[in-house]
């Protein structure tokens, strides 16, 4: 339980940065915009390349498929395509993955940029809003971009680090399932979940997965503590471990938040891209002559794009946040 002067000090952070969120809103959201656009041309374009590289494999499921129904055969789905589908996945997601570490980047960047230049308005005294000294979508870029290499490089080191928590307790669930762990077994239908299995097939890997939000937590702030101290990546992580090591529990409860608010927009934002992969799939249906096999992997896939694309609407002030825990604990 977070004690009281962590909790105050936590909810000073985030209403500073609601407020500078406010204030500053031009280049905060000016800059998710612009991340939103790239998303979508590159992102989409990337998306669209795995489509057109899997296009024969999803004609040929098609037909297979018809004349496994046909004769009154049985089937399954992709039986001969998984190979070629499972080849294509692996371009396109660490694409992907390369595209939203970047714009992760610029939007952490951004931010960091925008609340050092709120306080430097604060302490000179000038009216927030308007004025010479605000802040355009081109002067953000412009103070930005000396910090987005390293700012990539302290992305990807956090992703890298979250991953290996994250795929440890994968692995403790593929060893459970498998029967790899003595006297731990899958619980069925008739055999219900042992003491055994739920400490080490459900316990166990949520404590792992909990370590990786730990870390997560730590290197939060390292963007901007690169921008403040133009530092390198490396002593970025370094300084943001030690600065949040006095503070865990406000760290901790402020990303929390921060999380949950990312949680909730995600699930909003796929329910909105239910409609959109409605319309896209009736346009597949009928560009593909009815096939249902790309039209359902269209539909799936489609309200998770839409989240994704517009997410960072939510991480923008979510940037603003980290930025002024940054200037607090340093």
């Amino acid at each position: 339980m977070i004690d009281s002067e962590g909790g105050r000090a936590g909810r000073s952070v985030v209403a500073e940065g609601l407020r500078i969120t406010g204030r500053e809103r031009r280049p905060v959201f000016a800059s998710a915009a612009l991340a939103v656009a790239v998303a979508s041309v590159v992102g989409g374009g990337i998306v669209a390349a795995g489509f057109a590289a899997s296009w024969g494999l999803f004609l040929e499921a098609g037909r297979t498929a018809e004349r496994s129904i046909a004769y009154e055969e049985s089937y399954v789905a992709y039986i001969d395509q998984w190979d070629g589908l499972v080849k294509v996945a692996f371009c396109v997601y660490p694409l992907l993955l390369l595209v939203a570490t970047a714009l992760a980047a610029w939007l952490f960047t951004a931010q960091a940029v925008t609340v050092a230049h709120a306080r430097e308005r604060d302490a000179a005294g000038a009216p927030p809003g308007a004025g010479p000294g605000t802040l355009t979508l081109r002067a953000l870029w412009r103070r930005s971009r000396p910090h987005l290499g390293a700012a990539f490089r302290v992305q990807w080191l956090t992703l890298v680090c979250a991953l290996v928590p994250a795929l440890a307790g994968l692995l403790v669930l593929a060893a459970v399932a498998e029967e790899w762990v003595p006297g731990v077994v899958w619980p069925t239908y008739h055999d219900p979940a042992t003491v055994p299995f739920i400490l080490v097939g459900r316990v166990l890997p949520v404590v792992i997965w909990g370590l990786g939000l730990v870390l997560l937590a730590r290197f939060a702030p390292a963007t901007a503590v690169r921008v403040a101290d133009r530092c390198s990546a490396t002593a970025a992580m370094r300084r943001s471990w030690t600065l949040t090591r006095a503070a865990r529990l406000r760290t901790a409860g402020i990303c929390l938040l921060a999380a949950s608010v990312i949680a909730v927009a995600v699930v909003v934002l796929k329910w909105l891209g239910t409609y959109v992969a409605h319309g896209a799939g009736l346009l597949m249906l009928a560009t593909t002559e009815d096939n249902v096999w790309v039209t359902g992997v269209l539909v799936t896939i489609t309200p998770v794009a839409v989240a994704l694309v517009l997410l960072p609407v939510v991480l923008a002030p979510v940037g603003v946040v980290l930025a002024c825990l940054r200037a607090r604990l340093a």
